[in-house]
């Protein structure tokens, strides 16, 4: 339970943060989910989102505590002490919001970029958001999970078919002034 004195405040952040249009959908988002939590071969942590119904993988590098928070969301698991992301759960229920959804909307420069999109005392309210940390509010809200048709096109994943499933690799983001390119895999 949140304290009362701080309701208020927290109500005229969110949204003074900025008022979408009437709609959060966008003609060329793809409704996904979340496929895994996984490694590369770097031991560095991913989350792959499946197109539904569809045949189209999205690869994102995301934190460790990210990466934590999503698999234990998906596998059902309560941490004995709520995380960042509970937090933000929490405030949202707390302030009589609800997610609408969340949408990665971007890749520039190796980097994802995404939206979230509150309902908030009949407004709806829509924020910038990492990733990683949209798609853990989502998962614990059961929000929808959407990615932009482009963002697929411009990810240029490479999905190759193995004798034992698939594997993706995707170029690995390289530091200004680094021309070489690596990549990275994980096999689903």
């Amino acid at each position: 339970m949140l304290p009362r004195n701080l309701l208020p405040c927290l109500a005229a952040v969110l949204c003074a943060a900025g008022c979408g249009g009437d709609s959060a959908e966008h003609r060329d988002d793809v409704a996904v989910s979340v496929r895994t939590v996984a490694l590369d071969e770097r031991n560095a942590p991913l989350v792959i989102l499946e197109e539904n119904g569809g045949e189209r993988y999205l690869p994102i590098w995301i934190g460790s505590f990210e990466a934590r928070s999503i698999a234990s969301q998906m596998e059902q698991h309560t941490p004995l002490r709520p995380n960042t992301h509970d937090l933000a759960k929490s405030l949202i229920a707390g302030l009589e919001g609800t997610v609408e959804r969340v949408t990665v909307t971007e890749l520039r420069d190796g980097t994802y970029y995404a939206r979230l999109w509150l309902r908030c005392d009949g407004r709806l309210v829509e924020l910038d958001s990492r990733p990683s940390d949209a798609i853990a509010i989502a998962l614990r809200t059961g929000a929808p999970i959407f990615v932009r048709a482009p963002v697929f096109d411009a990810a240029d994943e490479v999905i190759e078919s193995t004798g034992d499933g698939h594997r993706i690799r995707a170029p690995q983001p390289t530091q200004p002034g680094r021309t070489e390119e690596a990549t990275r895999g994980v096999r689903l």
